[in-house]
C-alpha cells in the first residue's frame, strides 16, 4: 500500500478491562457528568441510524446486539464486519449501548449502529477504501457517519466522498487525533466539510493527547471511557477516538428529537448540525485554553445545555 493512502486508528490507551459482571451498573463518567438520563426523558435517539467506519463491531455482544444492524466488511468482502481489534466495538458502545440492565449505557441508547469495517485487526487501512465506504454509507441509509481514524495526509478521494456526504445532508464526524499540541488536526477531521472532535478528561480539561488546530470544532469526553469490547467484555480506553462517538451520540439525540417533535431546529446540512451543537457547549476548564478555538474548538458539547433548550421552547 502506498503510504500516502495509509490510514490507521489513533493510538489509544487501555486503562482497564472488565468482564460483563464486573461492568454491571457502572455508567461511565461521560454519562453521569452530563446528566444524560434527563435528556433521555425527551429523546433517546429513536429512528436514527449511525454508520461507524472502524474495525467492525462485536456482533454478538449482549450490550450491543439490540442496536446493531447488518453492516459491511470492506476488508474481507462477503464476510460479516466482525471486530478483531476492539476499537470499533468500543466506539459503537459509546453511541448506542441500550439501557438493558447490564454493562453500560450509550449516549443515544435507542439509536441504531451499522458497523462498516474499513480497518484490519491491526487498526490499519487504506484511505481509498474509507472513501468508498463513506459513499456506500450515504447510499445505504446513514443519518450520521462516525470515523475515529485518520492520517496526516490529504487524500482527494476522501475529500470528494466527504463532500458527497455533505451534499446529501449526511454529517461526517471525525476524531481530531492523539498527537498532543499540534499545528493542526489530522485528516479527514481537518476538512471543513467534516465535524472534528477533540478530547477532554473527567475534570473537563483538555486531554494532553488531544490534537489542536484551527479546524477543530468541538471537545467531548475521551479520557478513561468505559465501553464494550469483544467478547462480552468492557474496557476503559482513552483517545479522541472515544470523544468522537460521544458527539455523534449527542447528534443522534438531536436528530431524533427533530424527527419526532415540532421544532424550528433544522438538521439537514453539516453546517446546521455544527451550528446546532455550538449552542450547547461549555468551555474547557483549563484557563490556558478556554475560549480559544485553536485549543477547544467551539467548546465541550454539553447535553445539559440541550435539555435546558428543550425545556425553554
Amino acid at each position: 500500500m502506498d503510504n500516502k493512502y495509509k490510514c490507521k486508528l489513533f493510538p489509544y490507551t487501555i486503562e482497564e478491562s472488565l468482564n460483563a459482571q464486573a461492568a454491571t451498573d457502572r455508567p461511565g463518567w461521560n454519562i453521569t457528568s452530563f446528566d444524560l438520563p434527563k435528556v433521555w426523558k425527551e429523546t433517546k435517539g429513536e429512528g436514527v441510524v449511525v454508520h461507524v467506519l472502524d474495525t467492525g463491531a462485536d456482533l454478538d455482544h449482549p450490550d450491543l446486539v439490540e442496536n446493531i444492524l447488518p453492516g459491511k466488511n470492506f476488508i474481507r468482502e462477503g464476510k460479516e464486519p466482525r471486530d478483531d481489534n476492539k476499537h470499533g466495538s468500543h466506539c459503537a458502545g459509546i453511541i448506542c449501548a441500550p439501557k438493558n440492565g447490564i454493562g453500560i449505557i450509550g449516549v443515544a441508547p435507542k439509536c441504531k449502529v451499522v458497523p462498516v469495517k474499513v480497518l484490519n485487526k491491526k487498526g490499519s487501512g487504506d484511505m481509498r477504501v474509507v472513501a468508498k465506504a463513506i459513499r456506500w454509507s450515504v447510499d445505504n441509509g446513514a443519518d450520521i457517519i462516525s470515523m475515529s481514524l485518520g492520517c496526516p495526509n490529504k487524500v482527494q478521494q476522501v475529500r470528494k466522498a466527504v463532500k458527497y456526504a455533505a451534499k446529501k445532508g449526511v454529517p461526517v464526524f471525525c476524531a481530531a487525533g492523539n498527537a498532543g499540541l499540534t499545528d493542526n488536526i489530522f485528516y479527514p477531521a481537518r476538512y471543513p466539510e467534516t465535524i472534528a472532535v477533540g478530547s477532554v478528561d473527567e475534570d473537563l480539561g483538555r486531554s494532553d493527547f488531544s490534537n489542536t488546530g484551527k479546524n477543530l470544532d468541538f471537545m467531548a469526553p475521551g479520557g478513561k471511557i468505559l465501553s464494550t469490547v469483544p467478547d462480552n467484555w468492557y474496557s476503559v480506553l482513552s483517545g479522541t477516538s472515544m470523544a468522537c462517538p460521544f458527539v455523534v451520540g449527542v447528534a443522534a439525540l438531536l436528530k431524533s428529537y427533530v424527527k419526532n417533535n415540532e421544532t424550528d431546529l433544522k438538521l439537514e446540512t453539516v453546517d446546521e448540525y455544527r451550528n446546532a451543537l455550538k449552542k450547547y457547549t461549555i468551555p474547557v476548564s483549563d484557563k490556558r485554553y478556554g475560549g480559544k478555538r485553536f485549543f477547544q474548538g467551539f467548546g465541550i458539547v454539553d447535553p445539559r445545555e440541550f435539555y435546558e433548550w428543550i425545556k425553554n421552547n
